[in-house]
């Protein structure tokens, strides 16, 4: 499993909070596509993309992925990808209010080429 926390810094600036928007039903398809992808790749037993939206503080838990599989290996990858394919695929977007104000946040480039690997 891997759970996610909201940042409290980012960029060298304290964060207040961060809110979080999506359009529902195309946010889920998006998940549900990235969790089939998953499965396709690896031999796993059940998988779980739990996402959260709406304002939330620093620290609080913002997203969960959990994969079973029989062996381990298998889950970690698996695992690893959705955080990934998550992170650059999934509709969100993110708003923080920091101490310099307010700022719509995009993908980093570090995320964009974690998800890279994953590509054949």
């Amino acid at each position: 499993t891997f759970t996610g926390l909201t940042r409290d810094i980012n960029e060298g600036v304290r964060i207040h909070r961060l809110t979080l928007e999506h359009y529902p039903g195309m946010t889920e398809k998006v998940l549900e596509a990235i969790a089939d992808e998953a499965a396709g790749r690896w031999p796993v037993e059940g998988i779980r993309l739990i996402h959260r939206v709406g304002t939330l503080a620093p620290q609080d838990p913002i997203v969960f992925v959990g994969v079973a599989a029989r062996h381990r290996r298998a889950a970690f990858a698996a695992c690893e990808f959705l955080i990934d394919s998550l992170k650059t695929q999934a509709p969100f977007w993110k708003k923080e209010a920091r101490d310099d104000g307010d700022h719509w946040i995009a993908a980093r480039g570090e995320d964009e080429a974690a998800a890279r690997r994953w590509q054949p």
